[in-house]
C-alpha cells in the first residue's frame, strides 16, 4: 500500500486477491487520441505531456473484469466509452464541468462516470473545468488530468478513513493526492516512466 508500481496494470491486477481493495477509482484511456490534443485543440509539438500514444486505444474487457474482481466498489470516469464492456450501472455520476458558465466552447459540458455502487440513483456533481476556467488549484501536468478536489469528493462519499483506494491507470497521480488528503491508503499503477516521476514529485515520495 501507499506506493507506485510501474508496469502493465493487467499483469499486476492478476496477482491481486478478490475484493482486496475498497474502491477502484480510475480514469482509463478512452481511445479518442487525447494524446494528440483535447477539446478540439491540437497538442503543442513542444509539450512533452502529449508524447506517446497512450490514448490510441481503450483497454480490453479483461482489464475491466479484473477491476470488478478486485474492487468492492468501482468508479470509472468516461463510463460511456466502456458501456459495452461493463455490466449495467444503476448508480451513474454526472460530472457537470460547466456549471454557470454561459458562453459556448468546444469542451464537453459534462462527463459520465460509471459505478457498480448499489444505489438506484443518478448523482450530479458540479465542478468547473472548462479550459482556463476551472475550480481546481491543481497544476495541470497531464492532458486528461482530473481535479484532485473532485476525486476527493468521491473518496469521502464512498469510502472511510483507512480504506484502500486503487488506481490502475494513475496518470499524474491525482488519486494518490486525494488519498493523502483524506487519510486513505492508495495503490497506484502507471506504465509510463515519465508520469511515475511526476507522481513521486506530487506525492513528495
Amino acid at each position: 500500500m501507499n506506493k507506485i508500481i510501474q508496469g502493465d496494470c493487467l499483469e499486476v491486477m492478476k496477482t491481486m486477491e478478490d475484493n482486496s481493495v475498497d474502491l477502484v477509482l480510475v480514469d482509463p484511456p478512452y481511445g479518442i487520441k487525447a494524446c494528440k490534443g483535447v477539446g478540439g485543440f491540437g497538442a503543442s509539438k513542444t509539450d512533452k505531456h502529449y508524447s506517446g500514444g497512450w490514448d490510441n486505444s481503450r483497454p480490453s474487457k479483461e482489464y475491466f473484469d479484473e477491476m470488478l474482481r478486485i474492487g468492492k466498489q468501482v468508479i470509472i470516469f468516461g463510463g460511456n466509452y466502456f458501456a459495452d464492456l461493463l455490466p449495467q450501472g444503476k448508480h451513474w455520476i454526472v460530472w457537470d464541468k460547466k456549471g454557470d458558465i454561459k458562453f459556448q466552447n468546444p469542451y464537453s459540458d459534462c462527463e459520465l462516470i460509471w459505478t457498480n455502487i448499489k444505489r438506484n440513483t443518478v448523482k450530479k456533481c458540479v465542478f468547473k473545468q472548462q479550459g482556463f476556467i476551472k475550480d481546481t488549484k491543481d497544476i495541470r501536468v497531464h492532458p486528461t488530468q482530473k481535479p484532485s478536489e473532485l476525486v476527493q469528493m468521491f473518496i469521502e462519499e464512498y469510502t472511510k478513513d483507512g480504506d484502500i483506494i486503487f488506481d490502475p491507470f494513475a496518470g499524474s497521480g491525482t488519486t494518490g493526492v486525494a488519498c493523502k488528503n483524506t487519510n486513505r491508503n492508495y495503490i497506484l499503477i502507471e506504465k509510463e516512466p515519465e508520469y511515475v516521476e511526476i507522481i513521486k514529485e506530487r506525492l513528495k515520495i
